[in-house]
């Protein structure tokens, strides 16, 4: 018995431990780069979620992935796991994933002409037209969840249910036949437009502008005993009362913010370069406050560069109308606004 112990190897149990540690490693790595089933749509295939889509209102947010990108695979562990990416999907979407390689996927790939992955892609359900997608992006320049939520709001912000489905685009219109030179036309062909040129200039439309001077005549009543026409001795009365009032602008960069309190409401502004302007307000500040805030900090702002300050969600909503309202009862602490220029 005891050669019987000097032939067992004890190295078998190292080997078996090192089996448990790479099996634990490669499932911690399954469930890292897992499909978001938490968000996705399992019944039913493509016309199951295009049906539940149509009948609440949302859009359909479709995903093709294919195994063998790993582009598709990172897609699952940071954009479909993002915290605001997953309240927009849940606000505004039905979400159906699928593999390239499934039936589902493949009819999806011939019908909607998909050419790398991975594929995504917003679907009004009520008509079945792709109205945007993005595929094919590489690691070098990944699509991160910010991007993914600002195409989201961006998307929600431009197309609504409230309004029918956006028609197919027509046919390109026929061009208007050529005219022909006076070298092609025929003898009566050249009489009829010589014709049609010398009723043209005599027509009422040559004498439009005389009429149009009409309308800027003002009549005035006689003068009065200053000598001057009534219209304008009313006007300058009233003009002389009237005060420049501030532009908002002006209004923002005057405002007094005081120094940044340790603790409030944390408001975070996402600007277009993908910067993140994060700070703490006194809850009882109003909205404009947030608004000053940006201006004061941005130089294109203060040189008068028009901006829409929008609250993340679908559909994003713009702050203009409660600028007047505390953050608190607007209750913006720890909210995401995205800060757009206007074109």
């Amino acid at each position: 018995d005891d050669d019987d112990m000097d032939e067992y190897d004890y190295d078998d149990d190292d080997d078996d431990d090192d089996d448990v540690g790479v099996q634990s490693q490669v499932a911690r790595l399954a469930d890292i780069f897992a499909a978001p089933e938490h968000l996705m749509f399992k019944e039913g295939g493509f016309e199951g979620a295009r049906t539940m889509a149509k009948d609440n209102k949302r859009w359909l947010l479709v995903n093709i992935q294919r195994d063998n990108e790993f582009s598709s695979h990172a897609l699952n562990r940071d954009v479909w796991r993002d915290e605001l990416v997953e309240n927009l999907i849940r606000e505004g979407f039905i979400f159906w994933q699928t593999m390239d390689v499934s039936p589902e996927g493949k009819t999806y790939i011939q019908r909607y002409k998909v050419g790398d992955f991975p594929h995504i892609a917003f679907i009004d359900p009520r008509t079945r037209r792709l109205l945007w997608r993005k595929e094919g992006w590489t690691q070098e320049n990944p699509l991160t969840a910010e991007s993914f939520a600002e195409y989201a709001m961006d998307f929600c912000s431009k197309y609504t249910f409230d309004k029918p489905p956006v028609a197919p685009r027509p046919g390109a219109a026929k061009p208007p036949p050529k005219k022909k030179t006076m070298r092609e036309m025929s003898e009566d062909e050249q009489l009829q437009a010589a014709m049609r040129a010398s009723l043209e200039d005599i027509s009422p439309a040559s004498e439009g502008k005389m009429e149009d001077d009409d309308q800027e005549v003002q009549v005035l009543e006689p003068p009065t005993e200053n000598g001057k026409p009534r219209a304008i001795e009313a006007k300058e009365p009233a003009e002389a009362k009237e005060e420049a009032k501030p532009s908002l602008l002006d209004e923002l960069l005057a405002m007094e913010l005081g120094e940044e309190p340790a603790k409030g409401a944390r408001v975070m502004i996402r600007t277009p370069d993908g910067k993140r302007n994060v700070r703490r307000f006194d809850p009882s500040q109003t909205v404009k406050s947030i608004y000053a805030h940006f201006v004061q900090s941005s130089d294109e702002a203060k040189g008068g560069k028009d901006f829409i300050l929008q609250e993340s969600g679908l559909p994003p909503k713009d702050l203009v109308p409660d600028i007047d309202q505390t953050i608190e009862a607007r209750n913006l602490s720890g909210a995401a606004l995205t800060l757009r220029w206007k074109e």
